[in-house]
């Protein structure tokens, strides 16, 4: 059986808030790609000084091709998108 966790995606942006159940399996640059693309995110996947997402509980940042399992999230991670790197192009 797949491990699934739920988490928090905060859109600080927007101001939108979901939950979403991913799997643990997932690499962070997977679990960017879908966020970026499900959410139109304008992350530009092609750099990877500008491909990360940060999160609370564990507070760390989501990148590369270690897993979410590696990174440590769990249920009630919140995940943060606040386009700061947009700010420094």
């Amino acid at each position: 059986m797949e491990e699934k966790i739920i988490i928090i995606f905060k859109n600080q942006i927007t101001g939108q808030s979901i939950d979403l159940e991913i799997p643990l399996n997932l690499s962070a640059t997977e679990l960017i790609n879908g966020l970026n693309k499900g959410f139109d995110l304008g992350i530009d996947m092609d750099n990877p000084s500008r491909c990360y997402l940060r999160s609370k509980n564990p507070t760390t940042l989501i990148r590369g091709e270690v897993t979410l399992e590696e990174i440590g999230l769990r249920n009630g991670t919140i995940i943060y998108f606040d386009g700061v790197w947009q700010e420094r192009q």
